[in-house]
Protein backbone atom coordinates (compact mmCIF):
# COMPACT_ATOMS: atom_id res chain seq x y z
CA UNK A 1 0.00 0.00 0.00
CA UNK A 2 1.00 3.29 -1.19
CA UNK A 3 2.48 5.90 2.15
CA UNK A 4 1.80 9.22 2.44
CA UNK A 5 4.10 11.13 4.25
CA UNK A 6 2.88 13.07 7.54
CA UNK A 7 4.88 16.04 7.22
CA UNK A 8 5.67 15.85 11.00
CA UNK A 9 9.23 14.68 12.43
CA UNK A 10 8.61 11.24 13.97
CA UNK A 11 5.44 10.59 13.01
CA UNK A 12 5.71 8.39 10.44
CA UNK A 13 7.46 5.67 12.01
CA UNK A 14 4.68 5.82 14.58
CA UNK A 15 2.85 4.29 10.82
CA UNK A 16 4.83 2.01 9.15
CA UNK A 17 6.36 5.09 6.38
CA UNK A 18 3.15 6.96 6.75
CA UNK A 19 -0.60 7.51 6.32
CA UNK A 20 -2.23 5.25 4.25
CA UNK A 21 -3.11 6.75 0.95
CA UNK A 22 -7.25 7.83 0.30
CA UNK A 23 -7.92 7.93 3.78
CA UNK A 24 -10.15 9.93 6.10
CA UNK A 25 -7.91 10.56 9.42
CA UNK A 26 -9.64 12.50 12.49
CA UNK A 27 -7.07 14.46 14.77
CA UNK A 28 -8.60 15.23 18.16
CA UNK A 29 -6.99 17.41 21.16
CA UNK A 30 -7.97 20.20 23.97
CA UNK A 31 -7.14 23.98 23.32
CA UNK A 32 -3.53 24.27 22.98
CA UNK A 33 -2.42 20.68 22.31
CA UNK A 34 -0.64 21.80 18.56
CA UNK A 35 -3.36 20.50 16.32
CA UNK A 36 -3.91 23.25 13.85
CA UNK A 37 -0.26 23.30 13.89
CA UNK A 38 -0.30 19.53 12.97
CA UNK A 39 -2.41 20.38 10.11
CA UNK A 40 -0.33 23.01 8.52
CA UNK A 41 2.88 20.40 8.72
CA UNK A 42 0.67 17.55 7.15
CA UNK A 43 0.10 20.64 4.07
CA UNK A 44 3.58 20.97 4.38
CA UNK A 45 4.44 17.82 3.94
CA UNK A 46 2.48 17.77 0.81
CA UNK A 47 3.65 20.97 -1.03
CA UNK A 48 7.31 19.79 -0.53
CA UNK A 49 6.09 16.56 -2.43
CA UNK A 50 4.74 18.67 -5.41
CA UNK A 51 1.01 17.46 -4.17
CA UNK A 52 -2.22 20.32 -4.34
CA UNK A 53 -3.46 21.05 -1.08
CA UNK A 54 -6.16 22.98 0.70
CA UNK A 55 -6.55 23.86 4.31
CA UNK A 56 -10.39 24.94 4.85
CA UNK A 57 -10.39 27.14 8.48
CA UNK A 58 -14.38 26.70 9.81
CA UNK A 59 -13.20 28.49 12.43
CA UNK A 60 -9.89 31.04 12.09
CA UNK A 61 -9.66 33.81 10.30
CA UNK A 62 -7.05 33.01 6.92
CA UNK A 63 -4.71 35.91 8.61
CA UNK A 64 -4.75 34.19 11.67
CA UNK A 65 -3.89 31.03 10.20
CA UNK A 66 -1.11 32.52 7.52
CA UNK A 67 0.80 34.37 10.71
CA UNK A 68 1.18 30.33 12.27
CA UNK A 69 2.48 29.53 9.20
CA UNK A 70 4.72 32.07 9.89
CA UNK A 71 5.86 31.58 12.73
CA UNK A 72 6.98 28.34 12.08
CA UNK A 73 9.55 28.80 9.57
CA UNK A 74 6.34 27.17 7.32
CA UNK A 75 6.46 28.73 3.66
CA UNK A 76 3.64 30.83 2.94
CA UNK A 77 4.86 30.89 -1.13
CA UNK A 78 2.65 28.09 -1.76
CA UNK A 79 -0.58 29.66 -0.76
CA UNK A 80 0.20 32.40 -3.08
CA UNK A 81 1.45 30.13 -6.09
CA UNK A 82 -1.70 28.42 -6.21
CA UNK A 83 -0.41 25.35 -5.30
CA UNK A 84 -1.54 25.42 -2.09
CA UNK A 85 -5.23 26.63 -0.75
CA UNK A 86 -6.01 28.31 2.38
CA UNK A 87 -9.92 28.80 2.75
CA UNK A 88 -11.32 31.46 5.38
CA UNK A 89 -14.74 29.74 5.17
CA UNK A 90 -15.90 32.15 7.80
CA UNK A 91 -15.23 34.84 5.00
CA UNK A 92 -17.32 33.25 2.68
CA UNK A 93 -20.27 32.91 4.44
CA UNK A 94 -20.42 36.72 6.01
CA UNK A 95 -23.31 38.34 5.18
CA UNK A 96 -26.60 35.94 4.43
CA UNK A 97 -25.53 32.56 6.41
CA UNK A 98 -23.31 34.22 9.02
CA UNK A 99 -24.85 33.52 11.96
CA UNK A 100 -26.29 29.75 10.64
CA UNK A 101 -24.88 26.66 11.62
CA UNK A 102 -22.70 24.62 9.31
CA UNK A 103 -23.82 21.23 8.09
CA UNK A 104 -21.80 18.51 6.68
CA UNK A 105 -23.67 18.65 3.52
CA UNK A 106 -22.94 22.32 2.34
CA UNK A 107 -18.96 21.68 3.44
CA UNK A 108 -19.48 19.27 0.94
CA UNK A 109 -21.18 21.33 -1.66
CA UNK A 110 -18.56 23.65 -1.40
CA UNK A 111 -15.61 21.29 -1.84
CA UNK A 112 -17.34 19.15 -4.58
CA UNK A 113 -17.60 23.18 -6.30
CA UNK A 114 -13.96 24.21 -5.19
CA UNK A 115 -11.94 21.24 -6.00
CA UNK A 116 -13.57 21.03 -9.87
CA UNK A 117 -10.93 20.39 -12.12
CA UNK A 118 -7.95 21.34 -9.17
CA UNK A 119 -6.65 17.36 -8.16
CA UNK A 120 -6.67 18.50 -5.05
CA UNK A 121 -4.74 15.84 -3.05
CA UNK A 122 -4.14 16.81 0.43
CA UNK A 123 -6.92 18.12 2.71
CA UNK A 124 -7.23 19.93 5.99
CA UNK A 125 -10.59 21.02 7.85
CA UNK A 126 -9.89 22.45 10.81
CA UNK A 127 -12.12 22.35 12.86
CA UNK A 128 -15.13 20.34 12.67
CA UNK A 129 -16.38 20.41 16.09
CA UNK A 130 -19.03 23.28 15.08
CA UNK A 131 -20.33 21.53 12.53
CA UNK A 132 -21.71 18.99 15.26
CA UNK A 133 -24.25 21.66 16.61
CA UNK A 134 -25.67 21.44 13.30
CA UNK A 135 -27.43 17.95 13.98
CA UNK A 136 -29.76 17.48 16.71
CA UNK A 137 -29.01 13.63 17.65
CA UNK A 138 -25.93 11.62 17.51
CA UNK A 139 -27.24 9.22 15.28
CA UNK A 140 -28.05 12.20 12.47
CA UNK A 141 -24.60 13.51 13.15
CA UNK A 142 -22.98 10.11 12.29
CA UNK A 143 -24.88 9.48 9.34
CA UNK A 144 -24.31 12.45 7.82
CA UNK A 145 -20.42 12.32 8.51
CA UNK A 146 -19.90 8.92 7.45
CA UNK A 147 -21.60 10.21 4.05
CA UNK A 148 -19.42 12.98 4.16
CA UNK A 149 -16.26 10.80 4.43
CA UNK A 150 -17.16 8.45 1.76
CA UNK A 151 -17.59 11.29 -0.36
CA UNK A 152 -14.09 12.62 0.50
CA UNK A 153 -12.95 8.97 -0.08
CA UNK A 154 -14.46 9.00 -3.13
CA UNK A 155 -12.36 12.34 -4.72
CA UNK A 156 -9.50 9.95 -4.07
CA UNK A 157 -7.36 12.29 -1.77
CA UNK A 158 -6.09 11.61 1.49
CA UNK A 159 -8.15 14.25 4.55
CA UNK A 160 -7.42 15.09 7.66
CA UNK A 161 -10.12 16.40 9.91
CA UNK A 162 -9.89 18.20 13.28
CA UNK A 163 -11.79 18.42 16.25
CA UNK A 164 -12.24 19.72 19.85
CA UNK A 165 -11.70 16.78 22.06
CA UNK A 166 -13.97 18.47 24.77
CA UNK A 167 -17.03 18.33 22.28
CA UNK A 168 -18.93 15.24 23.44
CA UNK A 169 -20.95 15.29 20.61
CA UNK A 170 -18.53 14.32 18.19
CA UNK A 171 -17.63 11.12 19.75
CA UNK A 172 -19.27 9.25 16.90
CA UNK A 173 -16.43 10.42 14.46
CA UNK A 174 -13.86 8.10 15.56
CA UNK A 175 -16.14 4.87 14.10
CA UNK A 176 -16.13 7.00 10.49
CA UNK A 177 -12.83 7.70 10.32
CA UNK A 178 -9.84 5.80 9.11
CA UNK A 179 -7.28 6.37 12.05
CA UNK A 180 -7.99 8.61 15.23
CA UNK A 181 -5.17 10.49 16.28
CA UNK A 182 -5.30 12.01 20.04
CA UNK A 183 -2.97 14.99 21.16
CA UNK A 184 -2.79 15.96 24.24
CA UNK A 185 -1.55 18.54 26.92
CA UNK A 186 -1.25 17.20 30.54
CA UNK A 187 0.35 17.00 33.84
CA UNK A 188 3.21 14.45 34.17
CA UNK A 189 4.34 13.80 37.43
CA UNK A 190 4.14 18.04 37.70
CA UNK A 191 5.19 18.76 34.54
CA UNK A 192 2.99 20.01 31.33
CA UNK A 193 3.97 18.34 28.05
CA UNK A 194 1.94 17.49 24.91
CA UNK A 195 1.73 13.95 23.75
CA UNK A 196 0.46 12.22 20.62
CA UNK A 197 -0.94 8.60 19.97
CA UNK A 198 -2.40 6.88 17.73
CA UNK A 199 -5.49 5.01 18.81
CA UNK A 200 -6.68 3.34 15.69
CA UNK A 201 -5.94 3.08 12.16
CA UNK A 202 -6.92 0.73 9.55
CA UNK A 203 -5.28 -0.75 6.79
CA UNK A 204 -1.70 -0.40 8.82
CA UNK A 205 -0.06 -1.84 11.85
CA UNK A 206 0.75 1.07 14.42
CA UNK A 207 2.40 2.48 17.05
CA UNK A 208 -0.08 1.78 19.93
CA UNK A 209 1.80 4.11 22.87
CA UNK A 210 1.59 8.10 23.88
CA UNK A 211 4.64 9.82 22.77
CA UNK A 212 5.78 13.48 23.79
CA UNK A 213 6.52 15.95 21.47
CA UNK A 214 8.12 19.20 21.29
CA UNK A 215 6.88 22.06 19.44
CA UNK A 216 10.17 24.06 17.82
CA UNK A 217 11.35 26.53 15.53
CA UNK A 218 10.28 24.06 12.32
CA UNK A 219 7.08 22.95 14.03
CA UNK A 220 6.56 19.70 15.74
CA UNK A 221 8.87 17.26 16.37
CA UNK A 222 7.59 13.86 17.98
CA UNK A 223 10.24 11.81 20.79
CA UNK A 224 9.22 8.53 19.40
CA UNK A 225 11.89 6.34 21.84
CA UNK A 226 10.31 7.91 24.88
CA UNK A 227 7.03 6.43 26.39
CA UNK A 228 4.80 8.52 28.46
CA UNK A 229 2.64 6.66 30.51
Amino acid sequence: MKRINSGIKGMDKMMEGGFPEGTVNLLKGPAGSAKTLFGLQFIQGGIENGEKCLFLSLEESRENVRRAVESFSLDWTPYESGQAYLIDYGEIRRGDFEDSLISFTEIQTFLDNFMEGENIQRLVIDSISAVSLFYTSPEKLRRSLFEFSRFLKEKDLISLLISESENKRLNVEGFVADSFINMGYEDFEGEFRRSIKITKMRFTRHDPYKHPFLILNGGIEISVEEVLR
